[in-house]
């Protein structure tokens, strides 16, 4: 069987849509999970840990590195204090140099919520999952929902 060049453009679009239906099944695109590839100014956006985010019109890169610490009182157990999560992002501009933030959960004295880049506050609004006593949170699991503002 032989295809003419309009049948045979017809099954590659076909094959490459095919393809690329089965990439975001698979996890490839962040869109379809909700999360953030691109964010905007004065937006809550969620960031998965090991990936990071452009915000385009301010050339503002924050890659979410890690989760440092979570000690947060399981959801399913009472305690006495809430706990804290210790996030670390790496923030960096267009030919500026980068720095790390570390955002925690619960704002205390010792411990914030935002941090200062250039001009720019950036706040951990919530750290997901929220930890159960019967399981253990893998480190690329957590999702972290950001928000930043321009300092006036």
């Amino acid at each position: 069987m032989r295809l003419n060049s309009k049948d045979l453009l017809v099954v590659i679009l076909i094959g490459a849509t095919a393809l690329l239906g089965c990439w975001n099944i698979a996890g490839g695109d962040a869109h379809a999970k909700g999360l953030a590839q691109a964010a905007r100014l004065g937006r809550e956006f969620k960031l998965k840990a090991r990936h990071q985010v452009t915000l385009p019109r301010e050339g503002l890169r924050i890659k979410f590195a890690s989760v440092k610490e979570d000690s947060r009182c399981p959801a399913d157990v009472k305690c006495v204090w809430a706990g804290n999560a210790a996030v670390r992002l790496e923030v960096s501009m267009r030919g500026r140099s980068s720095k790390v933030l570390w955002l925690n959960t619960n704002n205390s004295s010792s411990a914030a919520t935002e941090n200062q880049y250039r001009g720019y506050t950036v706040k951990l609004a919530e750290l997901s999952p929220y930890p159960r006593s019967n399981r253990k949170i893998a480190p690329g699991d957590y999702v972290a929902t950001l928000l930043v503002s321009k300092n006036p």
